[in-house]
Parts: structure tokens; C-alpha cells; sequence
């Protein structure tokens, strides 16, 4: 629970640092693929599988905080037991983004936090079916991935997570996630028609997308921002 705490705890730190008049909200589908445990029947083992899911990210476009969460289902039959397992895995990843390589059409990324998880085991035998619940799990995750830019409010994300399974064993310590996303942007139009009318700070916001970071100019000592 203390690493649940820390997390949280940054988590709600970056929120409030973060310039709520330059901040957006983005949303990515996400399809992917990861390596989970099979604990029926035994010995443990691995399997890689597909997911989907959904990610959330607040921030601007150097740094923002991300939620995501996704769901995997598979099943196996063991016939010369009459026996049916599925199994399916539920997920949330909550943390940080970072773009230390940002330009008009691509950017590459750097992600870290914590994955909670739980497995859900559901055995169909003779006829009679029981569900089982495994405690949910608490790992630290990092990873990169990179971002191609298409018009204003689309981009195109493909990205590696290295997720530390701490209870696993010595050998199994880390699973290896891929994943492939789509961004939608939701501009913050909510904080400007809240903002009083006598305040004019968020009419001269900078466009917070990633065409918008601010660019070396080649040549001069300036940046280069685009006002909206």
C-alpha cells in the first residue's frame, strides 16, 4: 500500500502544478500486447495475449499525467479433464509522460508509475462452474514509445512498457508490454468558459499540442510559439 501511496500522492502533485490554462485533455483507444501469468492449473506459467484499453492524459505537451486501463480475456480447454479455464485480467496504470524529443510531426516519449492487477479465473467442470479472485497487485512500470503528429488533433503512438512483477519469480521478474494507441484531443475550452470575463490570461494561451511545442529556430537565439 505505501507504493500505492507514493504514486497517488505525485500523481495529485502533478496535477496541481500543472498550468490548468495551458493543461488538455487527451484521450487514446489502445490495442496491445503483454506477456501474463497462469496460475491454473499449475505449475505457473506465461502467456503473451492482447488487450484493449483505454488512456487518458492531462498535461501539457512536455509533461502530463496518464491513466489508462485495459482488459485481456483468453480460455483454454483441458479436455481429457473436462475442464474449461478463462481466464481474464484486469489493469490500471497510473503515472507520468514526459516528451524530452518533441517537433512539429514526431516526438518521442518517456513513461513511469505503478500497475495495479488483478486475475479472475473462471473454471467450467462437468457442467459446474466456479470463479476465483486473486489479491490485486501493485508493480512499478517504465517505458518509451514514440508519437507521430497528423493535423491538430490526431496522432499516432506505438510504445514499449518494462512492468517489474515484484511477487513473481527471480526469473519471471518482468513482463514486456507493446502497445499501439491513437490520440484524440480535447482542447481546454471547460477552463476558459469558466475563466471570468475580465480575465484575458487564457486568451493568450499557446496551443498545447504537439505542433505547438516550442521549436529552436536554426539560425537564432529565439523560440517560436504559436498564440491562439
Amino acid at each position: 500500500m505505501k507504493y500505492l501511496a507514493i504514486i497517488m500522492t505525485s500523481f495529485s502533485f502533478s496535477l496541481f502544478c500543472i498550468d490548468l490554462y495551458a493543461a488538455e485533455l487527451k484521450i487514446e483507444p489502445i490495442y496491445g500486447v503483454e506477456r501474463t501469468q497462469r496460475y491454473f492449473p499449475e505449475p505457473t506459467r506465461y502467456k503473451t495475449q492482447t488487450f484493449f484499453g483505454v488512456r487518458a492524459l492531462y498535461g501539457v505537451p512536455t509533461f502530463s499525467a496518464e491513466l489508462e486501463l485495459n482488459q485481456s480475456q483468453d480460455s483454454e480447454e483441458f479436455p481429457s479433464d473436462n475442464l474449461e479455464v478463462t481466464y481474464k485480467t484486469q489493469s490500471a496504470l497510473f503515472g507520468f509522460r514526459t516528451y524530452p524529443i518533441a517537433s512539429k510531426y514526431i516526438g518521442a516519449y518517456l513513461r513511469f508509475g505503478a500497475r495495479a492487477r488483478k486475475y479472475i479465473e473462471t473454471r467450467t467442470e462437468n457442467g459446474e462452474e466456479t470463479t476465483e479472485e486473486r489479491p490485486i497487485t501493485l508493480d512499478p512500470y517504465g517505458g518509451a514509445g514514440f508519437t507521430l503528429v497528423f493535423g491538430n488533433n490526431f496522432a499516432l503512438n506505438a510504445g514499449a512498457t518494462l512492468v517489474y512483477n515484484r511477487d513473481a519469480d527471480e526469473a519471471e521478474k518482468y513482463d514486456t508490454r507493446y502497445t499501439l494507441s491513437f490520440t484524440f484531443k480535447a482542447s481546454n475550452r471547460i477552463m476558459r468558459a469558466a475563466t471570468p470575463k475580465g480575465i484575458t490570461r487564457a486568451e493568450r494561451t499557446p496551443s498545447v499540442s504537439l505542433q505547438s511545442v516550442m521549436k529552436p529556430s536554426f539560425g537564432s537565439g529565439y523560440t517560436k510559439t504559436r498564440w491562439e
